[in-house]
């Protein structure tokens, strides 16, 4: 376990960071703010917040539709900070969803029961008593590189135990570089935090991430994990690609899987800013191994695919996006041969911040 590391870390007085007390010109700017936007930059930082709504069809290689459903999904993510700048804090994510694969609740209209599912996936304690080196302790968010959710883990995915992550690329040959230690549970009623924190001391899954920034032409990521001692290799490459007319950028990413169960997979995706509002942000072709397991994204899930996502941005606060996913070639029996969702988003930030507290 990282837990030694860990604690090292932590004890380093506060000496040890490389940022000084605060100047009296950032006295003086905090000085002038109201009490409750002091209380909120001191205190609180919130990253994301959201209501959803979606329509999802599915059908299966046999032509039979399985999902036919309305859905709804909430998030709220942020941090409590225990110091000034943030670098001592406890972070958190709210979401719905009943599975690690799946952020979403089922409405009342569809062919599915209601659900009424939210919890706490992630609550976990960050450390950076020195700048570029942070500790995490608790239910933490699983990290990709430049690698997505298609040839990786379900963004919603989660696991329990401690991280270290190093980011001083001045100083090393990576942007960042990243080892994991901890339990990983695929099992939908263990969702919230409060039902894995029993086995924060149990160590079923590794990761080693090492990820480089190609100055503003993109990034490149090489990873490797076990969980449940099934071993994945894994690497990415993002290229922006401004002097193209077609694209403006892709990710080509792959996975090698070793052991009885090796397997090779892929996944190339371009994107396009079509006018000011509306963007193609994903649109290729992957191959997913049919062993793969219900690991990585549930809107791609296994086979050869086809895809496609446009998105429409009204303002700030709502966006509306597409995508469609269909098996292609020969792919033998699959529990998704069409998939479709469409999404209606709010992002409630700009409101929230609106009111001076956050």
């Amino acid at each position: 376990m990282l837990v030694p590391l860990l604690a090292v870390i932590t004890s380093l007085p506060l000496s040890a960071q490389t940022g000084q007390p605060a100047s009296p010109a950032t006295r003086d700017s905090s000085a002038q703010q109201s009490p409750r936007q002091a209380f909120a930059l001191r205190w609180l930082e919130l990253q994301n917040a959201t209501l959803n709504l979606r329509f999802r069809f599915v059908d299966n290689s046999g032509g039979v539709v399985t999902t036919r459903q309305i859905q709804h999904r909430e998030t709220l993510r942020g941090r409590v900070k225990l110091d000034v700048r943030g670098l001592y804090a406890i972070n958190f994510g709210v979401f719905t969803g009943t599975r690690f694969i799946s952020g979403w609740d089922n409405t009342w209209w569809g062919l599915a029961e209601v659900q009424r599912d939210i919890a706490f996936k992630a609550l976990y304690a960050s450390v950076e008593p020195i700048d570029g080196i942070e500790a995490q302790l608790g239910g933490l968010y699983l990290v990709k590189g430049e690698s997505t959710e298609f040839t990786t883990y379900d963004d919603d995915g989660y696991v329990m135990g401690e991280r270290i992550s190093l980011r001083r690329p001045n100083e090393l040959l990576f942007d960042e570089i990243s080892a994991t230690g901890a339990y990983f549970t695929g099992d939908p009623g263990m969702i919230s935090v409060g039902r894995r924190v029993s086995h924060i001391d149990e160590t079923n899954y590794w990761h080693f991430l090492v990820r480089k920034a190609i100055g503003g032409r993109g990034g490149v990521s090489a990873d490797f994990s076990s969980e449940n001692d099934r071993r994945t290799w894994r690497q990415a490459i993002r290229i922006n690609l401004p002097e193209l007319k077609f694209v403006d950028s892709a990710v080509f990413e792959q996975y090698e899987r070793t052991g009885e169960s090796g397997a090779y997979g892929f996944s190339i995706t371009f994107a396009k800013q079509l006018t000011a509002k509306l963007s193609l942000n994903q649109f290729g072709y992957a191959r997913i191994d049919p062993d793969y397991g219900p690991l990585n994204a549930d809107r791609f899930n296994i086979g050869n695919r086809a895809f496609v996502m446009a998105t429409y941005v009204f303002s700030p606060e709502f966006t509306a996006s597409l995508f469609i996913t269909r098996a292609v070639g020969d792919n033998g029996v699959l529990p998704q041969r069409i998939l479709s969702n469409a999404v209606l988003a709010y992002n409630a930030l700009p409101a929230l911040r609106r009111t001076g507290y956050f």
